[in-house]
């Protein structure tokens, strides 16, 4: 059921299920050569992870997303994401913490030419799934897997990567790595609220200058 489930998301995270499509249980069970039972049981995972609605007398579609909706996404990212960097600066060891040295110095080894706004995302994920992990907050972190996805889709809405994006995001990510290490609660958690706010302000600066969200 996961590999379904993951092949649904990645069709939806790449755009080949646009906004707005009809997600016919017939038509995925043919294309992914399995029953219908676990394309059932993947778009109710995929609904819990916002990416699909199901609506009354039209059956599943792919989410669509408002401003309000990413207002209150980001909203509720931030206060899980200090809550996440308060409980790692206090619990976290230094395994929890490796991961997360990894992501940075895998990030800085791939050629510039090679780093695609995909790659990015992925990366982006990789070290906050790791975060939340390091917080050993079970709760905390199964909120932040229903979150998940969503992001994953406005870090994709994103334009061409500025020129000093490469440079900046490294350099958010290991401030916030060296404030967790530090034992730096209040720190951690101020990084914390500003990259999450800056993540949030280059993406209405981005649907301003498009004139709103991509439809489907």
């Amino acid at each position: 059921m996961d590999d379904v489930t993951d092949a649904i998301r990645e069709a939806i995270l790449s755009g080949k299920l646009a906004a707005g499509t009809r997600l016919i249980e017939d038509d995925l069970a043919a294309s992914l050569n399995v029953s219908r039972g676990p394309i059932r049981q993947a778009l109710y995972r995929l609904q819990q992870e916002g990416l699909v609605v199901h609506e009354t007398h039209r059956g599943a579609t792919v989410a669509t997303v408002s401003r309000e909706d990413i207002a209150e996404i980001y909203s509720l990212r931030t206060a899980l994401e200090r809550l996440a960097a308060a409980e790692a600066c206090r619990r976290a060891s230094e395994a929890d913490l490796a991961p997360l040295e990894a992501i940075l110095v895998l990030f800085r080894s791939i050629p510039r030419t090679d780093i695609t706004r995909k790659r990015v995302a992925e990366m982006d994920m990789e070290f906050h799934d790791a975060l939340f992990r390091a917080a050993h907050h079970q709760r905390l972190y199964r909120t932040w897997q229903t979150l998940r996805s969503q992001v994953m889709v406005f870090l994709l809405l994103r334009d061409a990567l500025p020129d000093d994006y490469l440079d900046s995001w490294h350099r958010d990510h290991k401030l916030i790595l060296d404030l967790l290490r530090a034992r730096d609660v209040a720190g951690a958690m101020a990084a914390s609220e500003r990259h999450i706010g800056g993540a949030y302000e280059r993406l209405q600066a981005m649907l301003e200058k498009n004139g709103g969200l991509p439809r489907g």
